[in-house]
């Protein structure tokens, strides 16, 4: 962890040296990294939407094998091979992001240079919240309502697979996302929504039909 958190260190102030404001150097280093997990997003896009082709059939096997775990899970396997359907891919995004956001907060916080500097008048190294609160809601408010763009409009949401599950995590990661907001430095806030617009970009820009013709065929 010590090691990307100076990586990124090294690459804000870099950044910095280019755009000289410490804002646009932490939206460049969002950026950046949503770049770099861009085969991942992409990835578990198409896996998403595989998942959703298959949904009809996966329903009925449970329905005919719910009684004989054995069988439905020589079924399943069976099922995600002739589709190409790897159900784990939709958990390594959020595996791989959570730990550059934490490498991320503790960048922000050892850069001391980057504390007391401002970025549309609010301190970056301080909580949005301690600052008044209006800047506080108006920056927790897009923080979540950012979040929640991001997340409802993401490829595996918008198969509209196992819906229940789906609204508890939306819950559980908005709720996430709001604490971060709320005890972190406006600096991370930042970061954050700069990282769920790039996902909104992401998702006009990649071609989302890589597997309609396959779903019309398979009807």
């Amino acid at each position: 962890m010590s090691y990307i958190v100076n990586l990124m260190l090294g690459v804000m102030d870099f950044i910095y040296g280019l755009v000289g404001n410490w804002g646009v150097t932490i939206m460049g280093l969002t950026i950046l990294v949503r770049l770099i997990v861009l085969p991942l997003t992409i990835m578990q896009g198409r896996s998403a939407r595989r998942m959703a082709i298959v949904q009809p059939e996966l329903d009925r096997l449970q329905k005919k094998y719910g009684d004989d775990p054995e069988r439905l899970n020589l079924e399943l396997m069976d099922l995600y091979r002739r589709h190409k359907v790897n159900p784990a891919s939709s958990c390594l995004l959020p595996f791989v992001q959570l730990p550059i956001l934490w490498a991320m907060i503790r960048a922000l916080d050892a850069h001391e240079q980057m504390k007391g500097a401002t970025f549309f008048g609010i301190i970056l190294g301080e909580p949005a919240m301690k600052q008044g609160t209006v800047y506080g809601l108006v920056v927790v408010g897009f923080t979540v309502l950012t979040s929640y763009l991001a997340m409802r409009l993401s490829p595996a949401m918008a198969t509209g697979q196992q819906q229940q599950g789906q609204n508890a995590m939306l819950i559980g990661m908005l709720a996430f996302m709001a604490y971060f907001s709320v005890k972190f430095a406006t600096a991370v806030s930042v970061y954050i929504i700069t990282a769920n617009l790039f996902g909104l970009v992401e998702r006009l820009v990649i071609p989302q039909g890589e597997t309609t013709g396959e779903g019309a065929r398979s009807k």
